[in-house]
């Protein structure tokens, strides 16, 4: 009996403990003394996309998507971390100006387009862009877009430390050389010749690269390639008696250039007999070049195209990448590491693809 009268009063104070709270601590409570040694703290990493913009990561023989563009995509330019375009929806009369993380972290869009765009160029703060007549620019890290020149129509267009140049495509009457400063001001014609007649396209100066010798400019509607001196004058023709020229890079020797009608030829800067290193390309083919290598894009034996590395010594070709039929590679862009290119899957988006060289 008694040992049970001790159980029921245990049981009975238990009870009122839990209710009471016996257990916890007093808010008055005096809190412990931080130690003198304070704990190591753990280091908090970043996430992936936080991460400062890397080069290109794509390795071995398999292309990796990097991004998806809205739009079809008219200009195409890149830096050490990122490729840079402009877009236009045709359905919904508007466009995009973005970048596009050569790692493939993501994109961002630096400005709205309310005017169809062409051309597209980059110095090291800098994004220059037409946008309808106008010639634009943006901070590459984004900002207010500003008005350069409001008349300046180019579809092309290149710069240097000197200024921007630009030649119109296939826009208007008049094939001309642009040159305007990276700030505005008054817009100098390096040449200015009212285009040829032709019911077969291309017609105008269509394409143009630039470096120190000069800017170098297809023209479409008289079959040649022609070196304009950076300060203004006559032209010299490099290349003459091609047909229809479209898209044009050099390296530091050598001027690429597609002919219309599916070839890739070969000149040297100092003007000569242009060389064929391929045929069979697809209609109005994109082309990219360093002193390595050519990129541009063929027909394929059964159906679609391919991505075609070809060497400038000898013509050698290499298929790189399989492009499906319904699709139409619309830019092409290099650098040390990797190809990049810009898939026209339909009249909605870009894939944007990155290939390891």
């Amino acid at each position: 009996m008694r040992e049970q009268f001790f159980e029921q009063v245990t049981s009975v104070l238990l009870v009122c403990c839990t209710i009471a709270g016996c257990n916890e601590p007093k808010k008055d409570a005096v809190k412990p003394q931080a130690s003198a040694v304070a704990a190591p703290s753990a280091v908090e990493l970043p996430k992936a996309a936080e991460l400062a913009p890397a080069g290109c990561k794509a390795t071995g023989s398999k292309a990796i998507q990097i991004g998806t563009i809205l739009g079809d995509v008219y200009g195409f330019a890149e830096d050490a971390t990122h490729l840079y375009y402009t877009t236009w929806q045709v359905y919904g009369g508007r466009g995009e100006l973005g970048k596009i993380r050569k790692d493939g972290q993501g994109s961002q869009g630096l400005a709205p387009l309310k005017l169809e765009p062409r051309g597209l160029a980059v110095d090291k703060d800098t994004v220059f862009y037409t946008a309808g007549i106008r010639l634009m620019g943006v901070p590459k890290d984004g900002g207010t877009a500003t008005t350069i020149e409001p008349q300046f129509s180019s579809q092309s267009v290149a710069v240097d430390d000197a200024g921007i140049y630009g030649v119109p495509g296939d826009y208007g009457p008049y094939d001309r050389v642009a040159k305007i400063g990276k700030k505005g001001g008054a817009v100098t014609e390096l040449a200015s010749t009212k285009r040829p007649a032709s019911s077969i396209g291309p017609n105008g100066y269509t394409s143009m690269a630039l470096d120190q010798s000069g800017v170098y400019v297809a023209d479409a509607g008289n079959g040649r390639v022609l070196r304009f001196p950076l300060a203004g004058g006559k032209p010299q023709p490099i290349a003459t008696g091609v047909k229809k020229p479209f898209d044009l890079a050099i390296d530091e020797s050598n001027v690429y250039f597609s002919l219309a009608a599916g070839e890739l030829m070969k000149v040297s800067k100092a003007g000569g007999r242009a060389t064929k290193l391929a045929s069979g390309l697809v209609e109005k083919a994109r082309i990219a070049a360093d002193t390595a290598a050519v990129y541009t894009t063929r027909v394929a034996k059964n159906e679609g195209a391919k991505l075609t590395k070809v060497l400038p010594t000898d013509g050698t070709q290499t298929e790189v990448a399989s492009i499906p039929e319904s699709h139409l590679v619309s830019a092409i862009a290099l650098d040390h590491d990797c190809v990049y290119w810009v898939e026209r899957a339909d009249a909605t988006k870009g894939l944007v693809y990155a290939l390891a060289r």
